[in-house]
């Protein structure tokens, strides 16, 4: 009774705690548009008050109240603009009627979402259809693209279209109906994924009890499962799990015993996806560097000499969990941004911050605090926690750390990749054993790695039945098609960049630069 006592406050604080957290972040309600206030001045009592008012004073009023509203409007339209293709659209309207869902959509306002425009549509043309019908939006200081030509040649360059990713739409949309799947309404899981999805989760349920109650074999079984679970995370973070907008939704929250799933749809489904590799925008790639030099513009610590040694490198994997569980949400919910590089956009719905500080509190109690109340010795507890937080983070990190961290992913380069998006997603991720089923379950459809970038809407129990076009188109036009044999050439490859990056000072760095230069130019 007195153990049960102690959970009831436990969780009661945690749920005070949050409320809190939530109220705080959202007190600053946006103010109403000079607009609406005009309007609510103008029926009932406001209606009556204003006839009064002589008619010096109701033009004052009115003028103001324009004057709120533009300022009103110039400051939403930094924030609740869609971006694509260098223009701006006001899609509000069409929010609701969006057919992959609120969040979907939601995800891409306030930023450039044209890798999410396009990649998240490439078996249709009902998105341009859309898009069509809406006015372009020009904010302050852009000016008028009719009346700048350097704009219009912009934008004409923007729009162009990825005429290597046309021709892997074209080629992948034939090889899935070659294979009688209807690439517009078969996407999504199939009745075996389903039932996988229903056997991992009830695998994953019954070992998170076994950890509550203080079982070191249930952490260890937690961190497989709470790692097996994430590919119905994964698959409904790329709105493919079905085509009902909430099952999605919902699916994502399987991805709580590897990352916040708020987070996860800012940090991966948007940026990583969108940015892969890019150093100033992906934030994949910053996630670590205090223990973990990466790229080569991370400046070399002493720390990092560590990194040529592989046991080193497998002690801070354990930690991946922690950090895009724990450490990582905290610069999100401080500073509303990850590293100053990609916003949290819908910090100011209040559903979305309930839910990110939600699961904040939940991992922490589920995951490090729930074997403490099992009634179990305290190093029992510590056991467990650790045990599967290390685990987790562990098989997270060993499968997918390698797809984009290594040299042939970073360092490789390719002409294309400069103008084409797709042939970019390509040289910067890597496959591994592809025609391994084994593989491809452990590693949650991570063995296909450059087909899931370049078709991230696609089930991943889809995705084999491309492969072989994606790898024909990529020979075709000269991108480098990174596939390795197994798992550990891959992991080996990854292991040998970091040795290379512990050992060479930033002298040598700034030397390779140079080399690339020089190579990039007798490319041209």
């Amino acid at each position: 009774d007195a153990l049960r006592d102690r959970r009831v406050q436990v969780a009661a604080w945690a749920g005070y705690k949050c409320v809190r957290s939530v109220l705080a972040l959202t007190s600053v309600a946006p103010a109403s548009s000079g607009a609406e206030s005009v309007r609510n001045v103008g029926v009932g009592t406001g209606g009556t008050a204003v006839r009064r008012l002589g008619d010096d004073m109701e033009e004052r009023v009115v003028a103001a109240a324009a004057k709120k509203a533009s300022a009103k409007t110039a400051a939403v339209r930094r924030e609740d603009l869609w971006t694509v293709h260098g223009r701006h659209y006001d899609l509000s309207d069409f929010v609701s009627s969006h057919p992959g869902g609120r969040e979907a959509i939601l995800l891409g306002r306030g930023r450039d979402c044209t890798a999410l425009f396009e990649s998240y549509h490439p078996f249709t043309d009902a998105h341009r259809r859309v898009l069509a019908k809406y006015q372009a939006v020009s904010l302050p200081g852009e000016g008028d693209n009719k009346d700048d030509p350097k704009g219009s040649k912009r934008e004409k360059k923007e729009e162009e279209k990825d005429q290597f990713y046309e021709v892997l739409k074209e080629r992948a949309e034939r090889a899935l109906r070659e294979a009688g799947v209807d690439p517009k309404k078969d996407r999504c899981a199939t009745p075996s994924r389903s039932i996988y999805y229903s056997f991992v989760l009830s695998a994953a349920l019954f070992s998170a009890r076994l950890h509550t109650r203080g079982s070191v074999l249930g952490s260890v079984s937690f961190a497989l499962f709470g790692w097996l679970i994430g590919a119905v995370g994964h698959d409904g973070g790329h709105f493919a799990v079905s085509r009902f907008p909430l099952v999605n939704d919902a699916a994502v929250w399987a991805m709580s015993m590897l990352c916040n799933p708020v987070m996860w749809q800012h940090q991966h489904t948007y940026a990583h996806h969108s940015h892969t590799n890019d150093f100033d925008r992906d934030p994949d790639l910053h996630h670590f560097d205090l223990f973990l030099r990466v790229h080569r513009r991370f400046g070399r610590e002493g720390i990092h000499k560590l990194q040529s040694n592989p046991f080193y490198v497998f002690a801070v994997y354990c930690l991946v969990v922690f950090g895009t569980c724990v450490k990582i949400p905290v610069g999100m919910m401080t500073t509303g941004t990850l590293y100053g590089m990609v916003d949290w956009t819908d910090r100011r719905r209040a559903g979305r911050a309930f839910l990110l500080y939600a699961h904040y509190i939940g991992y922490l109690y589920l995951a490090i605090v729930s074997p403490f109340l099992s009634g179990r010795p305290w190093y029992v507890a510590l056991t467990c926690s650790t045990v599967h937080v290390a685990g987790a983070g562990l098989l997270f990190a060993v499968f997918s750390q390698i797809n984009h961290l290594n040299e042939p992913a970073l360092e490789q380069r390719c002409d294309l990749a400069r103008t084409s998006w797709a042939a970019s997603q390509v040289v910067h991720s890597n496959n591994f054993a592809t025609t391994s089923r084994l593989w491809h379950v452990l590693s949650n459809g991570l063995n296909l790695q450059i087909e899931h970038h370049l078709f991230p809407g696609l089930n991943h129990c889809r995705l084999h039945l491309v492969k072989e076009e994606v790898r024909r188109t990529c020979e075709e036009y000269g991108v480098p098609y990174n596939s390795h044999e197994s798992w550990a050439e891959l992991m080996g490859a990854t292991l040998g960049w970091l040795e290379r990056l512990a050992a060479e000072d930033e002298e040598d760095a700034e030397a390779s630069k140079s080399t690339t230069k020089k190579e990039d130019v007798q490319v041209r």
